[in-house]
C-alpha cells in the first residue's frame, strides 16, 4: 500500500478576485468562519489584521475567488 501525499499551496492574497474587509466584536468570528465554510462554494481565506478585544473589535480581511461568493458573503456580513 503506498502513502499519497497531497501537496498543499497557500495562495497569496493577491491572487483572489475578491476581499471584504470586516469589523467584529470579540467572540464572534467564529461564526463568520463556520458560515463560510458551509456556505462558500470557491477557495476563499481569511486574515486577521487587528486582534479584537473587550474593548475593541477585530479587524478582519476574507478572500474570495467567485463572484456569487464574495456576493453573498457580502449580503451576510458586509
Amino acid at each position: 500500500m503506498s502513502q499519497i501525499q497531497k501537496e498543499y499551496h497557500i495562495r497569496d492574497q493577491e491572487s483572489f478576485q475578491y476581499a471584504k474587509e470586516i469589523v467584529k466584536p470579540f467572540g464572534t468570528i467564529d461564526s463568520v468562519i463556520a458560515w463560510c465554510k458551509a456556505e462558500l462554494e470557491n477557495e476563499w481565506r481569511w486574515q486577521l489584521i487587528e486582534v479584537s478585544s473587550d474593548v475593541r473589535p477585530g479587524r478582519y480581511i476574507f478572500y474570495m475567488d467567485s463572484q456569487r461568493d464574495a456576493c453573498a458573503f457580502s449580503l451576510k456580513w458586509g
